[in-house]
């Protein structure tokens, strides 16, 4: 007789505390019953005792491998125990089909149906199976659910590994698709990856004894003190604070409302400089306030607001900054170093530091400030290591800000996708912007979106549009001249003018071109140039350099003439204030943003002005350039929709909602990067959506990182120095290799601001630099200085 209680899971844990464990941390996340069956499934192929004689010597003659054995293993318990397990579904069979893909690919990502299991490891597993040793999984499985006793060997036939999965993915496919199923395809793919989220992380958690910090409940109970102190401080005296309190007591007032009927996605139109930030938080309190905790996630399109909102919430919630990450590509932990400083001499550090990494990848924090990479990536994923953080955006609050920066095509599409997710895990979301989209799901499309979001609603709008017509809002006329002007022609409007201009062009080398005209023929001015060929840290000094001269200027302790060149980076989100802004044709979402950078405080004595002209080179419109193929069509409706005449600010409201009617009804929804989305989804192509990347690699060219070091900066030696660490490290030793993984990516993350990412197409010239790569960065000493950035022309390989 067989002690089931003998089987690992791990060398230092059994497998009926490992799997009560997962089955606990499945619970804590969702009360879904497939995820559930999946956590007390997922790991009994470890009976296998190959895996066993693995485990406790560290090397097996025979097939050790476990996913592919729980998914089987399954499969008999479902042979034996159908109408218990049916009943368990709620009597939707659907869901088999999912616990098998689940459960088989827990150590991997969720496959494409209907071929969820890969042909060569299942001809491994037959041959395993044919061995017919011994595996007490009837036995083991009494310990967690009522269980008809089953021999795998007796019940073994060959369709139960090659036809039967294949059989039920494909009627689950049919069933989801049908317009009459209770499940549609749309609840099925969410609840399959919520589901299949839900075990990855509770196995992780459970196999690292990770143990949360993060104290929810202290920060939200303390949320709205902290944010009425930092309000209150404020002056109320001046029009723009007085409007600006307006419009958050009225959107205030009006999400309460609205939460009393139900409503879990709302949206904020609201001018450039009323205070979105403050507003999406005293939003966010009003929802604490009225449904209780709820994690806070603040998503923005650009690194740099992120650390701009960053700095605002560290003020406002200063004694709780443990509680608030902001999490992205060069965010830094600064536990980490301090951690890491007492490993040597305290060994248990090392469970700091990977718990401490584990809450970053799940999002285990009370208030998380990321990147619209990081949450719709996510929502689509269909990847292990990216899904870990989706259990934690349930029962969270999505303050989702500057929308417009989302490719149009997926306007409707993600939030369609939010009020989905919303609704089915418990969260709220608030869309914000200046220049909010059509929603509505279009009723002229070929994928009758209605049918896969059966239940979406248009989220609920908080405030009053009259507050554009407001005289403190209305600071710039706009002017659009249709004809074409070529670089020397705009470097002479430029320099007519008899104050300062912010420039905003399409292309990088655009903005370089324009730069050195204006450098041989501007005289007593201030030039500067941004793009992304510039370092972060170098970007950030430029624009404070141009703050802090338009400062002067206003002040009257100046008068120079600033003119800074600018690509679209410096739309959204960037507090600057120049009287006038000049912007190349583009698409209406990046001219009213554009627009946003004029008399943006609206103190001037006079209205600012936004000239819109169509710059040429070559006799190419760059705009066009940039703006082709399928894209072409939002450049010819934004021409459509401007106006020759002037306009007022104002006025542009009317303008924009004609550019967003024209792109809700002409453009094919939920199509990015020729993944047809809503296809895919009704086709549960887990794996093909799940390749969605919110940035098109294919048309903006490959992403190619330069380190500049300044002075004599050593990181990059030392990053060369900790690749050599981790290559030296012993295949299996996974703890320690996770440790200098974290110590690598915590170097990246500090060298990253003087890292340039540049996107080469093919023809690009690369310039030469210092060392092979190290972690695809490469060291750049030559071509590159803080007037002019990187330099890719041929001029960069004269040695």
């Amino acid at each position: 007789m067989v002690d089931v209680d003998d089987y690992l899971s791990h060398p230092d844990k059994k497998l009926s505390v490992h799997i009560n464990g997962v089955v606990a941390g499945v619970k804590k996340r969702t009360n879904s019953k497939i995820a559930e069956l999946s956590a007390i499934f997922h790991d009994i192929g470890k009976l296998n005792p190959n895996f066993q004689e693995k485990l406790r010597t560290g090397k097996s003659n025979g097939y050790s491998n476990h996913a592919y054995l729980s998914a089987y293993l399954f499969l008999c318990y479902c042979t034996e125990n159908h109408n218990d397990l049916l009943k368990q579904l709620n009597n939707e069979e659907n869901w088999i089909a999912s616990i098998i893909s689940i459960i088989a690919s827990h150590h991997k990502d969720l496959p494409d149906f209907p071929i969820i299991l890969k042909e060569k490891e299942l001809i491994s597993l037959d041959k395993f199976l044919k061995t017919s040793m011994f595996i007490p999984a009837s036995e083991f499985l009494m310990k967690f659910v009522e269980c008809n006793n089953f021999n795998p060997y007796n019940e073994y036939k060959e369709r139960l590994l090659y036809e039967l999965p294949v059989k039920i993915c494909k009627i689950a496919q049919k069933h989801i698709a049908s317009e009459t199923s209770k499940v549609s395809s749309l609840i099925f793919f969410l609840e399959t990856q919520f589901s299949f989220a839900s075990l990855i992380a509770a196995d992780k958690e459970d196999a690292s004894y990770f143990t949360s910090s993060s104290d929810m409940e202290r920060f939200c109970s303390s949320f709205n003190k902290n944010l009425e102190f930092f309000i209150s401080k404020f002056p109320n005296d001046t029009k723009l604070n007085i409007i600006r309190t307006q419009i958050r007591e009225e959107a205030i007032i009006n999400v309460s409302s609205l939460l009393n009927s139900g409503k879990r996605i709302f949206s904020l139109t609201s001018p450039t400089g009323s205070g979105k930030t403050v507003i999406l938080l005293s939003l966010a309190g009003e929802i604490l306030k009225s449904e209780g905790n709820y994690r806070i996630i603040y998503a923005l399109p650009f690194l740099s607001i992120t650390e701009q909102v960053e700095k605002i919430c560290q003020i406002i919630f200063k004694d709780f900054n443990n509680s608030l990450a902001r999490i992205d590509s060069k965010s830094e932990n600064k536990l980490f170093e301090l951690y890491q400083d007492e490993v040597d001499n305290n060994p248990e550090t090392i469970n700091k530091i990977v718990n401490m990494q584990f809450a970053e990848d799940t999002f285990d924090y009370p208030f998380i400030i990321t990147t619209f990479v990081k949450i719709f990536e996510t929502l689509l994923s269909n990847k292990n290591s990216t899904l870990l953080k989706l259990p934690n955006f349930s029962k969270a609050i999505f303050l989702i800000d500057e929308i417009q920066s989302l490719p149009p095509r997926l306007y409707g599409f993600f939030v369609a996708m939010l009020d989905a997710f919303c609704r089915k895990f418990d969260s709220y979301a608030i869309i914000s912007t200046a220049t909010m989209p059509n929603f509505e799901l279009p009723s002229s499309n070929t994928h009758e979106p209605a049918k896969i979001f059966r239940d979406y609603t248009v989220p609920s709008e908080l405030v009053s549009l009259d507050y554009f017509k407001s005289k403190i809002f209305n600071r710039y006329t706009i002017k659009f001249d249709k004809s074409r002007i070529n670089i020397e022609g705009l470097t002479l409007s430029i320099l007519a003018e008899n104050c300062s201009v912010l420039v905003i062009l399409n292309t990088i080398d655009d903005s370089k071109l324009l730069f050195n005209l204006l450098c041989e023929k501007a005289q007593d001015t201030v030039l500067i140039l941004i793009n992304t060929h510039f370092t972060p840290s170098h970007r950030k000094k430029k624009i404070q350099a141009a703050k802090w001269f338009l400062e002067r200027n206003k002040k009257g302790i100046s008068n120079k003439k600033i003119i800074l060149v600018s690509t679209q980076l410096i739309e959204a989100g960037v507090d600057i204030d120049f009287p006038t802004v000049y912007r190349d044709i583009a698409p209406m979402p990046s001219i009213i943003q554009s627009a946003g950078r004029c008399n943006r405080n609206g103190i001037a004595s006079q209205k600012g002005k936004v000239v819109i002209f169509e710059l040429v080179r070559n006799e190419k419109s760059s705009a066009s350039l940039i703006y082709r193929d399928k894209d072409k069509v939002l450049l010819s409706n934004t021409i459509k929709a401007m106006k020759e005449s002037d306009s007022s600010e104002y006025q542009l409201l009317e303008i924009q909602k004609e550019y967003f009617n024209f792109t809700q009804q002409n453009l094919v929804f939920g199509l990015h990067q020729e993944i047809d989305l809503i296809e895919k989804i009704k086709e549960a192509a887990f794996e093909q959506i799940g390749k969605f990347q919110l940035i098109d690699k294919k048309n903006y060219g490959e992403e190619i990182q330069y380190y500049i070091p300044k002075n004599n900066d050593d990181r990059f030696e030392k990053l060369e120095l900790l690749y050599i660490d981790l290559q030296s490290i012993a295949y299996k030793d996974y703890r320690n290799k996770r440790l200098k993984w974290i110590e690598i990516e915590s170097l990246i993350r500090k060298m990253s601001d003087r890292i340039v990412q540049v996107r080469l197409k093919v023809n690009d010239v690369k310039p030469i630099t210092d060392k092979d790569a190290c972690f695809n960065i490469y060291k750049l000493s030559t071509s590159y200085d803080s007037i002019r950035g990187i330099d890719l022309s041929n001029i960069n390989q004269i040695i």
